[in-house]
């Protein structure tokens, strides 16, 4: 008959009563049928020869080390493999402490650290509402709203029940609390369900921690009202092509020469400057920059808020016989101005995907009453694009087609004879002036990393 074969033969092992911690190991486990090696019997082998004690934390550990072993052959391992072969790639946990204490064990629960700001539901939106006041059918606001909704810790919670409970796994893992307003989530599992759940955990702190800084250039071009189509951008085409100011990238999303477009471009703003001034005036309205981590909004608001008062109806009272009513009134406001609304998404190759509302509002007409008070909302005209675009680390996008046609009027006048009493009207004078301009928005969108220092507002170009 066959004999079981466990053989150890320790290498240093002149004191047998020294750490094992730095010896090396060599043997051989060749079961038979009738004498079966299983993962206990290598345990008690080393727990004799390193006069270790060992302990099971709970039955389940106990079943598991008696798993057989047909045959295994070890050359030169530290101890620390050894366990590591044997338990770790067995789903078993273990610690040794340093009184010699080896302890098995099937299950353990982990807390993982989720350094999230806490929102049950995280919205994104670009809104634009006019309060108009209330009517019989109780009516009182016109809005126009893109929203997208995520709700992170409820979709947490159906992944982690996903990664954590898998076919094969010994253990259903359905013990799992999360504090939303701690940031925890506490789990109870196997060695490969925690282990998953930790590369898990590692990666979507990984994602979410990422930071962009959104650097967004907000242009105005005043032109004459004979270019219908606004701004011939075939021409800054060809400058593109045929000069140092900047290359063209494939993977245009429209074509430059529509009203409407944006394009992956990589150019100078200095350079884009100066085309645009051989087809108007140019203003630089606002260069604004902001910071914000993946996947969250970034909101930028450019313009002013018109006050206005409405009526909410009357209060009606009876004083000797006398009946009064009072008007009551409410303040309201409405933004006009420029709105961009940018939600960045940073992919696995550090690419940016951006999802970019750009919302641009004028009046159109004043309500006044007699004294030339604001009574009600202003009429408002709303230009809004709506796209996603994914470009590289750094490269511009470039939006435009936002055309305005404004009406106002212009007075000329001598300074210091106009402001003669009564005589001084015949030294200015006043005519209504129609302008057309375009709003050009360029975006550079930069990757933060965390082994870096943030830009500073002189380097983003």
């Amino acid at each position: 008959m066959r004999k079981l074969v466990i053989a150890l033969i320790l290498f240093m092992g002149m004191n047998l009563q020294a750490s094992c911690q730095s010896k090396f190991f060599s043997f051989k486990v060749n079961s038979t049928k009738s004498r079966p090696g299983t993962i206990l019997n290598v345990l008690e082998n080393l727990s004799n020869e390193c006069k270790m004690s060992l302990i099971f934390a709970d039955d389940n550990a106990r079943k598991l080390v008696n798993k057989k072993i047909s045959y295994l052959s070890v050359n030169d391992f530290t101890l620390e493999d050894i366990l590591n072969l044997l338990l770790t790639e067995n789903n078993l946990f273990y610690t040794l402490s340093d009184k010699n204490v080896l302890k098995v064990s099937h299950l353990q629960t982990k807390t993982f650290f989720i350094d999230y700001v806490s929102f049950t539901n995280r919205s994104s939106a670009s809104n634009k509402t006019i309060q108009t006041g209330s009517n019989d059918a109780g009516d009182g606001s016109t809005s126009l709203t893109s929203t997208s909704n995520f709700k992170f810790w409820d979709e947490i919670k159906i992944e982690m029940q996903t990664i954590l409970n898998r076919d094969g796994d010994t253990y259903s893992s359905d013990k799992t609390i999360i504090n939303q307003d701690a940031g925890l989530i506490t789990v109870t599992g196997t060695k490969r369900q925690l282990d998953r759940m930790q590369t898990y955990i590692d990666t979507l702190i990984d994602r979410l921690h990422k930071q962009i800084i959104i650097d967004a250039k907000i242009i105005e071009i005043t032109y004459s009202l004979d270019q219908t189509l606004g701004i011939d951008w075939s021409k800054f085409e060809a400058t593109l092509n045929g000069t140092a100011d900047g290359s063209k990238e494939s993977g245009l999303l429209n074509t430059l020469k529509d009203p409407t477009y944006l394009a992956k471009y990589n150019f100078t703003i200095a350079g884009l400057v100066d085309f645009l001034k051989t087809q108007g005036d140019v203003n630089i309205v606002s260069n604004p920059k902001i910071l914000t981590l993946n996947n969250q909004p970034a909101v930028i608001n450019v313009g002013e808020e018109k006050n206005y008062k409405y009526t909410l109806g009357s209060t009606t009272t009876t004083t000797n016989g006398v009946v009064q009513s009072e008007p009551q009134f409410e303040i309201g406001s409405t933004f006009v101005g420029v709105t961009l609304a940018i939600v960045p998404q940073i992919t696995k190759d550090d690419f940016i995907i951006l999802k970019i509302n750009p919302t641009i509002s004028e009046i159109s007409k004043e309500h006044v009453d007699e004294s030339g008070d604001a009574n009600m909302a202003p009429d408002i005209k709303i230009k809004q694009l709506s796209s996603v675009v994914k470009v590289k680390n750094n490269k511009k996008i470039l939006l435009g087609g936002l055309i305005q046609n404004k009406s106002e009027d212009k007075i000329t006048k001598i300074p210091g004879l106009s402001a003669i009493p009564i005589l001084g009207h015949a030294f200015k004078s006043k005519k209504k002036v129609n302008t057309k301009s375009e709003l050009i928005i360029v975006i550079t969108p930069k990757l933060i990393r965390g082994d870096e220092n943030a830009p500073t507002l002189e380097n983003l170009d």
